[in-house]
């Protein structure tokens, strides 16, 4: 009995075994991609503010649109938007793609039919998560074919644990199609490796078709056949895709030449690839939109492309026949490849004598993939920028996996040569590699592909591994030492991952996605966008016209739309058209197609309304051209490393450069000279980004502050660097003095850090703001507030003194809407000859504060003068939306006052001429075109017999403008006065954020007439 029952224990344990090794991957594969589901989607709460689902980044906006359209015009996707890039309107083909339309299929079946605009924003918050942890399946199918089922599992223990890139873009909330084109071309790249296998196998030939052996052909082409669909849905998810199609070019060339060297046909691999390339090319056809030849849309290079390399499938595999034909002895079989590479050599040089301009368009796309530079304006682009410090960027995403990589791909190679078996898809997976890491250390985009060949490099190398110390993968004869190495090669791989990632300093990867979110930027954005969509004039009906541009209609696709009266245009930088454009519902000049950059770039950097008018009004002369200006503090901060982003107009402006705007001061180290700080030239406070943002449009007077550094010549000319008495700002009691030591010094310059230029800046006449955001730009932890704190340190400001110097306001905004007006008209009357000053108090409900926009004029020979003013100060009530205008948010508190300089009479009376006066509304934005009239008055200050100063009517002590804060210099100069009262305390630059904004702010700008 006991023998009996020691067999059935036997037999059980046998058969538990057999059913662990038949089926472990399964559960393993299902926790696998639990983990990576649950990684990714854990943060969904985060992007849901106020009820409103947000996303992060820019391009998730656009596909926000394209999938509402989408659903709205099922199975359509949308043909032309001119709800961006005005005033030509455009289409982008890598948006409305398969991607666009599966978020939109899954929105309909949710939303059974009829899904509310919340639902559709909820399916493309979760979308990337799930796409994501589906990329473990093709992850898994390239594995097991190339290292067995342990290997496969391995593959995606590196994909699920792997930080970088690919973690990054399959986010919940990061609804690019980014994570599709990975779920598609890890699918197309299995599908190929699946195809080149079966035709392995099969060994499919010619003379199978004419003989019309159906049976025979049955499984090569429906394999290759299918491969060939998988490879038309990666390009219609990414025209750009097309750099697939040249990778199995150059793998086909490679592998067909290898398989000639070896003493076998190519034809079998060829058959694949003909029917493969054939089949995804008449797929492609279908999404053509333009014969020309682009990478950028779906034209006639990617078909073209796919059908010039199946052609190449058949011609290598006919002259591999002929070259059989010749009878050469083995040991020349290498004169095959030989005569390969001369044909492709004499190719090339034919095109570029026959056809220079499309041999240097495919060298230039290839040297934008792969040729590890880049352009100065795609620079701009963080995703588009090289890879920076490679080995450690790699380490930290994926330990030492990218090694295990290597070594896995070197064993692959070796295998090529060695073995006249070796499988064809393995060369094809090094090859896919090559071309990745290449792609990635030229763009750090392509890093969220890279993690593919990684991953399957390693499932291949463990199952090298595996095959080397257990040849007969039996479960008896497995031994300890076995045992131990695959153990050993499984942690090489995965701790390192494992470690770097929860390391001293760092963050697990599970912290680090829980705590994603939409980000500070459309955070601070958002609400402000919202005013914009209700509370100004929907496109076409601007001044009360009737043409209404339909948000989501449908137009035939066109280069340039014809806008008709009443629409207009928004003037950003192109990092925000998207958020314009789907939360504000209105058309921006430049989207993050870099389409209307250069436009947008010479606008922020004009240097006087008249060049800014020159473009919106010339560049941009259709219809009623750009009507409002929405800048951020990113777009007037110098520290690109703390999100500022001035230096980036520059790149694409014309005859411009970042140093005309700004140069570093460095403080030199034993390490080397690292950045202290940036200086500001006085162009940078002319641009008109900065003359928004920081000063409202207003005049502004310069003080006496003084920058000063000292200057190192090195090998690359002289540097800026820190003085070495560590006073690198001085303060003056006057602008005489300040300009004096300035002269002295030769290595100073008066103002050029905080909002303090160097020479006066006038008015300007038709921009006013109209909307501060919410969100304030110096909250706790912001890029601009670490940027200015970086700069007080460098400069040894603190406390008080740093807040004056460096704040331009209490509370600034995170990003301000201006108005283009044509401005209200104001004549007047005063003394011959003088300088007038208007200004007047404006009120912002959302920051609780204030400002004073300030005008100077000049008085003829009469005493008259003359001046536009954008803001009205009475009337906001009669105009509004209703009436093709902006409900403005930003509101007078006050009258203009106009006042003069001290006049000396003959008597030797001293007076300030002063006087009062209302522009409307509807003066300012041209439906009344009556000047508003003023004619100062003369109020004495002081007679001539008197050796006393004598105080005006309010008691404070008159000065050059009547207001209080300033005095005149020994050169007439006004001069504000360096230390503000406490009123004009402008925050603090401590680490808890600048400060409340419970009670309205003084005019902390501080800005002279």
């Amino acid at each position: 009995m006991s023998q009996w029952r020691g067999r059935f224990e036997d037999l059980q344990t046998g058969t538990a075994l057999e059913r662990v090794r038949a089926w472990y991957h399964v559960p393993a594969l299902v926790v696998l991609l639990a983990y990576m589901l649950w990684t990714r989607a854990r943060s969904w709460q985060n992007f849901i503010r106020d009820g409103e689902v947000l996303f992060s980044g820019n391009d998730p906006w656009y596909h926000l649109r394209m999938v509402t359209y989408t659903v709205r015009n099922w199975p359509a996707t949308m043909p032309f938007d001119p709800y961006t890039y005005y005033p030509y309107g455009t289409h982008a083909s890598q948006f409305g793609t398969l991607f666009d339309q599966l978020m939109a299929v899954v929105a309909l079946v949710l939303g059974l039919g009829d899904p509310s605009g919340h639902t559709i924003r909820l399916v493309m918050l979760f979308a990337p998560a799930v796409l994501g942890t589906l990329v473990a399946l093709p992850v898994y199918g390239l594995g097991r074919r190339l290292g067995g089922r342990f290997g496969g599992i391995v593959g995606v223990l590196v994909l699920a644990l792997s930080a970088g890139g690919f973690l990054n873009r399959s986010l919940v909330g990061t609804a690019d199609h980014h994570v599709a084109e990975v779920l598609f071309q890890f699918t197309a790249i299995l599908a190929v490796v699946v195809a080149l296998s079966v035709a392995n196998r099969e060994q499919p030939v010619w003379e199978l078709v004419t003989e019309r052996e159906a049976s025979a052909l049955r499984r090569p082409v429906g394999w290759a056949a299918l491969a060939g669909v998988a490879i038309a849905l990666y390009l219609w998810t990414w025209s750009p895709g097309v750099l697939l199609i040249g990778i199995l070019g150059v793998y086909f060339v490679v592998q067909l030449c290898a398989e000639y060297v070896r003493g076998r046909s190519p034809e079998h691999l060829a058959f694949a690839g003909v029917v493969m390339l054939g089949v995804a090319a008449v797929l492609v056809t279908a999404s053509l939109e333009t014969t020309a030849i682009s990478a950028i849309e779906y034209s006639l290079l990617q078909p073209g492309l796919a059908l010039a390399v199946a052609a190449g499938c058949v011609f290598l595999a006919w002259l591999a026949r002929r070259w059989e034909r010749l009878d050469l002895p083995v040991e020349t079989a290498w004169s095959y490849p030989g005569a390969v590479l001369a044909i492709l050599l004499a190719g090339a040089g034919t095109m570029a004598l026959v056809l220079p301009d499309l041999f240097d368009y495919f060298v230039d796309q290839v040297l934008r993939i792969v040729g590890l530079s880049t352009s100065p304006t795609g620079g701009t682009v963080g995703e588009v920028q090289p890879l920076s410090r490679p080995v450690s960027t790699f380490f930290q995403r994926y330990g030492l996996a990218y090694l295990t990589a290597g070594a896995g791909a070197l064993l692959a190679l070796v295998q090529q040569v060695r073995e006249d078996d070796a499988s064809p898809g393995v060369l094809l997976v090094v090859i896919w590699g090559v071309f990745l890491l290449m792609a990635t250390l030229t763009q750090r985009r392509f890093d969220y592909y890279l993690v593919g060949p990684i991953a399957v490099l390693n499932a291949y190398f463990v199952g090298q591994v595996l095959r080397f110390v257990s040849p007969d993968a039996k479960t008896a004869s497995i031994e300890t030492y076995q045992v131990l190495t695959v153990l050993a090669v499984l942690l090489v791989v995965t701790a390192p991952i494992v470690l770097v990632t929860s390391g001293a300093g760092g963050l697990t990867i599970a912290s680090q996605t829980k705590n994603a979110g939409p980000g500070a930027g459309i955070e601070g954005w958002e609400p402000t966008l919202d005013w914009m969509a209700n509370e100004t004039p929907r496109p076409g009906q601007y001044e009360g016209a009737n043409n209404e541009i339909a948000y989501y209609g449908t137009l035939s696709s066109q280069d340039d739309y014809d806008y008709q009266a009443g629409s207009y245009g928004v003037m950003s930088w192109w990092d925000y058209g998207h958020w314009i454009t789907a939360e504000g519902e209105r058309i921006p000049n430049a989207n993050p197609f870099q389409e209307g950059a250069t436009t947008a770039a010479k606008f922020l950097l004009s240097q006087n309304e008249s060049e800014a008018a020159s473009v919106v009004g010339g560049e941009m002369a259709e219809a009623e051209g750009t009507r409002y200006v929405a800048v951020d503090w990113k777009m007037a901060s110098v520290y690109g490393r703390y999100g500022g982003k001035f230096f980036a107009p520059t790149v694409f402006a014309p005859n411009v450069s970042r140093s005309d705007f700004f140069q570093p001061v460095v403080r030199p180290t034993r390490q080397g000279a690292r950045l202290a700080y940036y200086h500001r030239s006085q162009k940078y406070y002319n641009s008109m980004s900065v003359r928004l943002w920081l000063f409202h449009g207003s005049a502004v007077s310069p003080r006496p502050v003084v920058t000063d550094w000292d200057t190192v010549q090195t090998r690359n000319g002289p540097v800026r660097v820190l003085p070495r008495n560590g006073q690198s700002v001085r303060f003056f009691d006057s602008m005489q003095a300040a300009r004096q030591f300035v002269r002295e010094d030769g290595t100073a310059q008066v103002g050029g850090v905080g909002p303090n230029p160097s020479e006066r800046i006038p008015a300007l006449e038709h921009y006013r703001l109209v909307r501060n955001s919410n969100a304030s730009a110096g909250e706790r932890g912001s890029g601009y507030l670490r940027g200015l704190q970086t700069e007080a340190r460098s400069l040894n400001l603190t406390g008080r003194r740093a807040s004056q110097t460096l704040l331009p306001t209490k509370s600034p905004a995170w990003v301000k809407i201006f108005e283009r007006v044509p401005g209200g008209t104001i004549r007047g009357q005063g003394p011959p000859n003088t300088n007038v000053s208007a200004q007047v108090q404006m009120y912002s409900p959302e920051t609780n504060s204030t400002f004073t926009y300030r005008q100077r004029v000049r008085t003829d020979d009469e005493g008259n003068f003359e001046m536009t003013v954008p803001y009205s100060t009475t009337g906001y009530e009669k105009w509004g939306t209703s009436k093709g205008y902006t409900n403005v948010s930003v509101r007078a508190r006050s009258s203009y006052v106009f006042s003069t300089g001290v006049q000396q009479g003959p008597d030797g009376n001293l007076s300030v001429w002063r006087g009062r006066a209302n522009v409307t509304e509807g003066q300012v934005i041209g439906e009344n075109e009556t000047a508003t009239t003023v004619t100062l008055q003369e109020q004495v200050i002081q007679t001539g017999n008197d050796g006393g100063n004598q105080t005006n009517g309010n008691g404070t002590n008159a000065t050059a403008d009547g207001s209080g804060t300033n005095t005149t210099d020994a050169a007439g100069e006004p001069t504000p006065t360096p230390t503000p009262s406490s009123t004009d305390t402008a925050g603090s630059l401590d680490g808890s954020g600048l400060a409340s904004r419970a009670a309205p702010e003084a005019d902390a700008n501080r800005i002279a007439p």
